[in-house]
């Protein structure tokens, strides 16, 4: 069967262009394939389907060092220490699985956010600075340990 060409072309989509307007929501899908920015205009500020490699071990480092840092804050408490922040305190007074889930619900939604925004200025800086303070706190669990109480 021959194709009619006597009728006029269908009209053409009115859509926008996905491509151009990125948003945080569109990062928090899941699925895609696009890592990072696929052409010069687009700069830095974009929003990208999946995170680098280097910011998902980014934050798995940063969800691991925060289970250590929960664990040994719980361990230092039963030795008789306190907990320096203020906020955890409160937490911890709620009691010790209040104190977890908080601890990790806001490490896992600040890791999240500063993931998705990994293109941004401050996204992979806050990732990278927020790593290294976990490492300087579990050096200081560590010293904790090393002298008494």
């Amino acid at each position: 069967m021959k194709p009619d060409y006597t009728e006029p072309y269908p009209q053409q989509r009115q859509q926008l262009d996905r491509r151009k307007a990125t948003s945080i929501w569109g990062s928090l899908r899941f699925g895609g394939r696009r890592q990072s920015a696929r052409r010069e205009e687009e700069g830095e500020d974009i929003y990208v389907d999946q995170p680098a490699r280097h910011v998902t071990l980014l934050v798995s480092m940063i969800l691991g060092c925060s289970i250590l840092d929960a664990l040994l804050t719980l361990l230092y408490l039963e030795q008789g220490g306190s907990e320096a922040n203020p906020f955890m305190a409160v937490a911890i007074d709620a009691g010790q699985v209040w104190f977890v889930t908080l601890k990790m619900l806001l490490t896992v939604i600040g890791a999240m956010m500063l993931a998705i925004h990994q293109n941004f200025r401050l996204g992979l800086r806050g990732l990278y600075g927020i790593a290294l303070i976990y490492v300087a706190l579990l050096l200081y669990h560590g010293l904790l340990w090393l002298k008494p109480f």
